[in-house]
């Protein structure tokens, strides 16, 4: 029996559909004062749409947390990516600050995250999940 191979594409545009999902989610949160939360499903919505790429692109191996590191391995295929990175960059605070206290002495991450951080989130991740929608849409 011969070797199947992926549907890269299928898998793409599924873990995009997540991502899209992901970021009503955190809108949903937001609305609802889970502010921490909302900042973390927008690190959440742009780690998909980057893993969406690299899928739809064929990658066998992707993997990993950070919106930086992924975006470099985005950019194998298009440099364009290097215009994203930035904003990339800054969502990759919120993978465990928002959810663990050991990050925040004295705090937790419930009482350290407003509605101006959930807006900031949910807007950078918009940003990165768009610009990879018009990329493989």
């Amino acid at each position: 029996m011969p070797d199947s191979q992926p549907d890269y594409l299928a898998e793409g545009a599924r873990w995009l559909r997540q991502a899209e999902r992901d970021l009503e989610d955190a809108q949903f949160l937001r609305d609802n004062g889970r502010h921490n939360l909302a900042c973390f499903q927008g690190q959440q919505a742009a780690e998909k749409a980057l893993k969406a790429y690299l899928y739809h692109k064929r990658v066998e191996d992707v993997w990993g947390h950070s919106l930086l590191d992924l975006c470099e391995d985005a950019k194998l295929f298009d440099m364009m990516f290097d215009i994203v990175k930035s904003d990339a960059r800054q969502l990759d605070k919120y993978f465990e600050i928002t959810r663990y206290p050991g990050y925040l002495p004295g705090g937790i991450s419930s009482e350290a995250f407003d509605v101006l951080d959930a807006d900031r989130s949910i807007e950078l991740s918009t940003q990165v999940v768009n610009f990879v929608k018009e990329r493989i849409t």
